[in-house]
């Protein structure tokens, strides 16, 4: 095992994670190849005493915390609009890249971040598609991919919350420059899902977006650089619903908002096989629900995934899992993958992460233009 300097980018709720995540490595897995550790992290000026509490060595400048030598490894936990400018800036540097989702704001960024990476090999490319590290779904995985109830006839993905409603002020997640709307935000959690399990994409969609809130408060730049609170115009998606087509013939349905009182942080799936089905519920994280027709007495059954077998088992089981967990495990494979190591669940590369894009982009060309978009058609 050797020991890996890290840089920290951001200091919202994903940086402030990974404070956690890095420590935990070696201890939940002792055969890490490598034990990362924060060397620096990028913090605004209102968060450095924050960041210095919990022991993080604090740069004020993002791009010199990019490029200067205290680290080899930088992750991303900044607005989606800065992954762009700060992956390519990292990649320059020769320094592998772990990267928030979604990749980009935009095809074109996310295309470019993906040659980056390709042109250099022998550096980590991933993005936190984080619940790719939860067992219930790599349990999944392995179900549809062994093709153990056939072919996959129709599927059913969600991502809903419930803090986007009139009341909620204008911030970086509803500005279209900046954010990308709940179906790049959200979404692209249950895009990838559909991606991991099935090994499919969509290869054609319809769809239709809507703004639900058009104006929220916020902050107002006047002419001479003074600020005020007033209403600020919101661009983005409030909520997304579109169906497709996959390309084994199957179809599916996909949803996603912030305006689901109640729900919270619920993301799913339903998959119905040719002769069987699957269901997994952020809100049950831990089982994943099997329906099997051969079995003797026909009915759901909960599998608890989090022991002996599965994927990623810290505990004894019965001792679930979580949110902390998973971030752990996500950064374990990302120690495995620079050292060569085979996953134990694959990682979402920046490749992968461009066919997101890819599906995000045909959604809202449909979106826009009325009419079903076949993948094909966006490059």
């Amino acid at each position: 095992m050797r020991d890996m300097p890290v840089t920290v980018l951001g200091f919202g709720m994903m940086g402030r994670a990974r404070n956690v995540s890095y420590a935990d490595v070696t201890k939940y897995y002792g055969d890490s190849p490598i034990n990362p550790y924060i060397a620096q992290g990028f913090v605004l000026p209102h968060e450095a005493d924050a960041a210095r509490k919990l022991g993080w060595d604090v740069n004020l400048d993002l791009m010199d915390a990019v490029r200067n030598d205290k680290s080899e490894y930088v992750d991303i936990c900044l607005p989606n609009a800065l992954h762009h400018s700060v992956a390519l800036a990292a990649i320059e540097a020769k320094k592998h890249v772990f990267c928030e989702k979604p990749l980009a704001i935009s095809l074109d960024e996310a295309r470019e971040m993906k040659e980056a990476a390709e042109a250099c090999p022998g550096l980590l490319n991933s993005v936190n598609f984080i619940y790719r590290r939860c067992p219930a779904n790599v349990y999944a995985r392995q179900i549809a991919q062994e093709k153990q109830f056939g072919e996959l006839l129709e599927a059913r993905s969600y991502y809903n919350q419930s803090w986007g409603g009139p009341g909620t002020g204008f911030g970086w997640r509803f500005d279209v420059k900046a954010g990308g709307g709940t179906l790049g935000d959200l979404g692209s959690h249950a895009i990838d899902m559909l991606h991991f399990i099935t090994g499919m994409l969509p290869s054609e969609v319809s769809a239709t977006q809507v703004t639900h809130v058009k104006e929220r408060m916020g902050t107002i730049t006047k002419d001479d650089g003074s600020t005020e609170r007033g209403p600020v115009r919101s661009y983005v998606d409030d909520g997304t619903r579109f169906v497709y087509n996959l390309p084994n013939g199957g179809i599916g349905s996909f949803e996603c908002t912030r305006n689901a009182w109640g729900t919270n942080n619920t993301q799913g799936y339903e998959f119905y096989f040719e002769n069987g089905a699957i269901r997994w519920s952020y809100d049950d994280v831990n089982y994943l629900e099997v329906y099997d027709p051969s079995a003797r007495q026909r009915g759901w059954t909960r599998v608890l995934c989090n022991q002996g077998g599965f994927a990623y088992c810290h505990f004894a089981g019965g001792h679930m899992d979580g949110y902390r967990d998973f971030t752990v495990s996500a950064c374990y494979e990302n120690m495995r993958a620079i050292e060569g190591m085979k996953p134990i669940a694959p990682i979402a590369t920046f490749a992968d992460a461009y066919e997101v894009e890819r599906v995000i982009e045909a959604v809202r060309r449909s979106n826009r233009e009325r009419r079903w978009v076949k993948l094909d058609e966006v490059k």
